[in-house]
């Protein structure tokens, strides 16, 4: 196929499906596309529906995008391949699909529209809307349809912080009202879904929290590491061990005062004695069994009988003092260990939870390991006896009851997901507090003297650094590894440029290719350089920022980038992130906290290439380059994130200042591989030939240098790490296909039923009874925490038949049927007709109890459970926007649930607790039966209408009843709806190999080309009919439940649908209540395999444009 110059700049999926179109003329034995040839088309397809005036929509179509394209069309009766080529190129199908990224549209548009109300805006210095400004705006807009009143009320609505301006970034979030999940504050690396008291048991979350925490860089720090090797000479080793525990000091000494304090606050009078006694030992009063341990130890029982372990440390402090001949206790700078103290109160503050998770994980659980480098050290450095390391001894070989009877008590205090949350949190601020102490001690013990932070360096020489040509050695040397390392990925890429200096990087991608870049810095003045720069191009964004918090400053901060948050950030915003020597800047935990942020940051597949300085460097200085203090070459391990002051040449002779703080090979291994990357390349960048024949005096005295490491990095396309998989979106996941065979589609009762047990029954009646009475809705509803369990039983051992049920039901979902209808829930037992308010409270209460155990209850967008009841409205009418058809008593056709490309849910299921009087019946058919039948009946350009994005209508979070407020009518404004809705585009079909999403609702693909003022083009209403078509001959069930029989869906793999249905005035109207379940990662959290792949890896979906 000669290609035309619109069809050049197709995509991959729009040519494969231009030249299938061309290959179908073929086998028509035509070159053009005639109304008899299209007929036939249909004919081969099985095209069933009226065909009157299909071809001339379809003509007319073409013709109009063939003229509007700047020439006549081909003919008034036929259609070319040249012509669909352009058909190709049009709006209507150049979304995602072709690289143009509707996101960046969309916020460049609200850009516009925050100018255009911001009229008296002066230069770069007025960023706010007024309240004048914005009312006036409004009223545009809006028209006469809305009062001084509703503008007003969106002003207040919209100014989020009450200041009485309105901000760019709150215009943003106002107008486009994107859903963006809330961000957890927990680590990445620990698995969220171990929270749920449902899904996991007490013992698997502490153990995994215990697993997370011992793993963690408060215990495996390089400085302990170093220290228990003396690494430093003895010494210096010894010098740090003195000042390591002088610091400690004044964090150590109130642990008996946190002890008793928990004490106080703890209701169980077991655990206050069990902490009673760990007091008493910590006050010097040991059983008799302990004392002859310490003996057994060499530790002479007299050396610590009675004497407090405040005091055994004082005494440890004192010894070392004496050997190394120096004191620091009155010279501590109160910043050292002030962030431990911190932290600490912040724990005591948070009451039993914070405590807990302080004594033991943020220090029983770890305290051995960290007080046996001391150990070792000061044996290796001092040669103390036992008796003078006692202290430490107790706590490394004879601490462990302390740790197990705090552990028995954390136990007992995991009943809830909140109560895990805050053991996290606790846990996590005390462990990173204990890491910013090594952190802090090491830059005192390297003697640092560091006048100028990062950003102060660079702010002085910001005007030097400025170029627009290699200038530097390192322009020379590094940045052409860079360049050749991503020459391959950059074209059309959306990339993150992490400490992006004055730009100089970021505008050569632009040039090599790149679609848009985001750069970062932490010095204002290199920004500004960046910001102003002439050859600054239109698609590069520069922010002020920190890269140790790279990810929230990016959500902080989206607006000024046009980063559109919601499932585009969540999944991975950029195909290829750059670190051009910027983790020589940055110790070793704020580089590793750079390389998680990167990671969550990219998309799957996607790239990080950094480049830093070479180790080997630290010990060789030359003319062009070099570090102040290099030498030692002996030195190595023990120089890790010393931080020197150095120098780098210009070729016109001008020296720039630079810095390195020391990091072994070992350590951006390791922080790429714990990080979840994969090493792609590396290279030791040097002088090349070229340079020294251009120039000799400049390059000489470095030649043969190892000067740089420049290293290429992927983010996997799939991962078998389970606590990467439960920090991930549901929409990372591209699940496995679920195929039905005969026997399930022809005997459904069999295939699709499941009764409740008996003992299932038992579990939810008394426990839904039980919350009914205490007044508690299922909205808050706390399942650890609301349903009473005896002392003896743990809350998850109450629901023991209900979790197997559960569990049998996921399975089944993913594995088996895709589709699951509960029968036999007892609904006289929770109230029966009789008492219907009473029976509806309570059987929702065991619904909810029941999915949860299923998997996850997604409330993000309308609450735990929405009641689908009719609101007589008509959802289908034209003048009732934003109506759902869950409120409406109108037929519901194929559909999944959910129209947000930014959240899926896994399982849609319904509880009936009224049936209609007439009507209302249920369907089911297998969207992957229908998606190979179609892939058998329809050629590649037709079933790509259902594999490429399409624009679905916007339905706001809430009750789905229309518009609600005034800010919502400003978001819902004809032209402001056209470029969100254009944004929300999906394809209908995601397949790759065995994994596939289905994500359908024909009335809202309609209504989106509608209010983005496009026809529905004629071949997608062909491929959409044949899938309606389909979908009907593959319905296997076709009933309405009857009260009190709950349905589960994949919604993924199934589509359903509902009649219309009536209601008798003279009996309860129709009443089901809908959950939407999250189960993929509930599955792997219980090794079900449902979605891995063979190497038991999880399938990442890569490319957004397919979610």
């Amino acid at each position: 196929m000669l290609l035309t110059a619109a069809a050049q700049h197709l995509s991959s999926n729009a040519t494969s499906s231009l030249k299938d179109f061309e290959m179908q003329l073929g086998f028509l034995g035509r070159d053009l596309l005639d109304e008899k040839a299209f007929n036939a088309l249909l004919d081969n397809i099985g095209y069933r529906r009226s065909r009157e005036g299909l071809w001339d929509s379809f003509l007319a179509e073409v013709n109009s995008i063939t003229k509007n394209d700047g020439g006549e069309a081909s003919s008034p009766s036929f259609i070319t391949v040249s012509d669909m080529a352009k058909v190709y190129a049009s709006d209507t199908y150049h979304l995602l699909d072709n690289g143009k990224d509707s996101g960046d549209a969309l916020m460049e548009y609200v850009d516009k529209l925050f100018d255009k109300a911001n009229t008296n805006m002066q230069g770069q210095d007025d960023t706010e809307l007024d309240k004048d400004e914005f009312c006036s705006f409004f009223r545009e807009l809006m028209g006469d349809n809305y009062s001084d009143e509703a503008a007003d009320e969106a002003f207040d609505a919209i100014d989020v912080d009450g200041s009485g301006g309105i901000t760019l970034a709150e215009f943003k979030e106002g107008v486009l009202k994107s859903n963006k999940n809330k961000t957890s504050g927990l680590p990445s690396t620990f698995n969220h879904n171990l929270l749920s008291p449902t899904l996991t048991s007490v013992d698997d979350f502490v153990k995994a929290l215990e697993r997370h925490t011992k793993n963690h860089r408060a215990v495996t720090h390089h400085l302990l590491e170093n220290i228990a090797c003396a690494s430093f000479g003895k010494k210096q080793t010894a010098d740090i061990i003195l000042l390591f525990l002088s610091a400690y000091s004044k964090f150590n000494s109130g642990f008996v005062e946190r002890v008793q304090t928990l004490i106080y606050r703890l209701d169980d009078a077991k655990e206050r004695e069990v902490l009673r006694e760990n007091v008493r030992e910590e006050m010097g009063f040991y059983h008799e069994e302990t004392l002859e341990e310490c003996e057994m130890l060499g530790i002479p029982r007299e050396s610590v009988e009675n004497i407090p372990h405040h005091q055994l440390f004082r005494e440890l402090v004192n010894t070392v003092e004496k050997k190394v001949q120096c004191s620091y206790i009155d010279f501590i700078p109160d910043d050292l260990s002030g962030v431990m103290v911190k932290a600490q109160k912040v724990c005591v503050a948070k009451g039993k939870i914070g405590l807990l998770a302080s004594l033991y994980f943020g220090s029983e659980l770890i305290v051995p390991s960290i007080y046996s480098a001391l150990l070792v050290g000061l044996r290796l450095c001092l040669n103390l006896s036992r008796e003078e390391t006692r202290f430490l001894l107790l706590h490394v070989s004879m601490d462990g009851d302390h740790a197990d009877n705090i552990r028995d008590i954390i136990v007992s205090h995991c009943k809830t997901a909140e109560d895990r949350i805050e053991f996290v949190k606790c846990t996590e601020l005390i462990i990173n507090a204990r890491v910013s102490f090594y952190d802090k001690l090491g830059s005192l013990q390297n003697l640092q003297n560091v006048h100028d932070k990062a950003s102060q360096l660079y702010d002085k020489q910001a005007s030097k650094w400025s170029r627009d040509k290699p200038r530097c050695l390192s322009d020379f040397t590094g940045r052409p590894v860079v360049y050749d390392f991503i020459s391959e990925n950059i074209n059309g890429a959306t990339v993150l440029d992490v400490g992006c200096g004055e730009g100089f990087v970021s505008r050569k991608m632009t040039e090599m290719g790149a679609a848009k870049v985001v750069g970062i810095d932490v010095s204002p003045g290199m920004i500004d350089g960046a910001k102003s720069h002439e050859k600054k191009g239109r698609n590069e964004y520069f922010l002020v920022g920190d890269a140790a918090g790279l990810k929230q400053q990016l959500i902080e901060k989206s607006a000024e980038c046009n980063l559109m948050l919601g499932a585009n950030f969540d999944v991975g915003s950029f195909d290829l992130s750059v670190a051009v020597f910027l983790f020589n800047y940055m110790s070793i935990t704020a580089m590793n906290q750079t390389f998680e942020d990167v990671h969550a940051l990219l998309k799957p597949g996607g790239h990080f290439v950094f480049s830093v300085p070479h180790p080997f460097m630290a010990s060789h200085s030359s003319a062009a380059f070099g570090f102040q203090g290099s030498g030692n070459e002996s030195a190595y391990f023990s120089m890790r994130d010393k931080c020197m002051e150095g120098h780098i040449g210009t070729i016109d002779g001008e020296k720039l200042n630079v810095r390195m703080h020391f990091k072994t090979i070992e350590d951006y291994i390791n922080a790429a591989t714990s990080h979840g990357f994969e090493i792609v390349d590396f290279t030791e960048a040097r002088v090349r030939a070229e340079d020294m024949v251009s120039n000799v005096p400049f390059f000489s005295s470095v030649n043969g240098y190892p000067l740089h490491m420049v290293i290429k990095l992927r983010k996997p396309m799939s991962t078998n790490d389970s606590a990467s998989l439960g920090s991930m979106n549901t929409l990372d996941f591209l699940p496995k296909k679920l195929n039905w065979p005969r026997t399930v589609t022809n005997n459904v009762e069999n295939s699709l039923v499941m009764w409740i047990p008996t003992d299932v029954n038992t579990e939810l009646i008394a426990a839904s009874l039980q919350v009914y009475e205490k007044g508690i809705s299922v909205d808050d509803l706390d399942i650890g925490n609301d349903i009473d369990s005896p002392p003896s039983r743990k809350v998850r051992d109450l629901f023991s038949a209900t979790n197997e049920f559960g569990i049998s039901i996921r399975s089944r979902l993913l594995h088996e049927t895709g589709a699951v209808i509960v029968k036999g829930l007892d609904m006289t037992a929770l109230g029966g007709v009789e008492q219907l308010d009473k029976m509806t409270v309570c059987s929702k209460i065991a619904y909810f109890i029941l999915s949860e155990h299923i998997g996850t209850v997604d409330a993000t967008a309308r609450g735990k459970l929405f009641d689908v009841k009719s609101a007589n409205m008509d959802a289908m009418s034209k003048s009732n926007d934003n109506v759902l058809f869950s409120v409406s008593d109108t037929e519901a056709g194929w559909h999944t649930d959910g129209a947000s490309k930014d959240r899926v849910y896994d399982v849609v299921s319904l509880l009936c607790i009224s049936p209609a009087s007439e009507g209302g019946k249920f369907r089911i058919s297998n969207a992957c039966d229908v998606y190979d039948e179609l892939n058998r009946a329809l050629p590649k350009f037709l079933l790509y209408e259902l594999t490429r994005p399409i624009p679905r209508d916007i339905l706001e979070n809430g009750g789905g009843k229309g518009t609600d407020g005034a800010a919502t009518a400003l978001s819902r404004s004809a032209a402001i709806l056209a470029m969100r809705i254009k944004y929300n585009s999906y394809p209908i079909y995601v397949v790759e190999g065995d994994r596939m999403r289905f994500r359908y609702m024909r009335h809202w693909i309609e209504t989106g080309h509608e209010k983005t003022f496009w026809k529905v083009p004629t071949l997608l209403k062909i491929a959409m009919d044949v899938l309606d078509d389909h979908l009907d001959d593959a319905c296997c069930f076709h009933q309405a439940l009857e009260r009190g029989e709950m349905i589960f869906a994949n919604n993924a793999m199934l589509a359903h649908a509902r009649d219309q249905f009536k209601n008798d005035p003279d009996a309860p109207p129709r009443h089901k209540v809908r959950a939407w379940i999250q189960v993929q990662k509930a599955a792997i959290l219980h090794d079900e395999n449902s979605f891995a792949t063979a190497d038991k890896n999880v399938s990442v979906n890569s490319n957004l444009a397919y979610r």
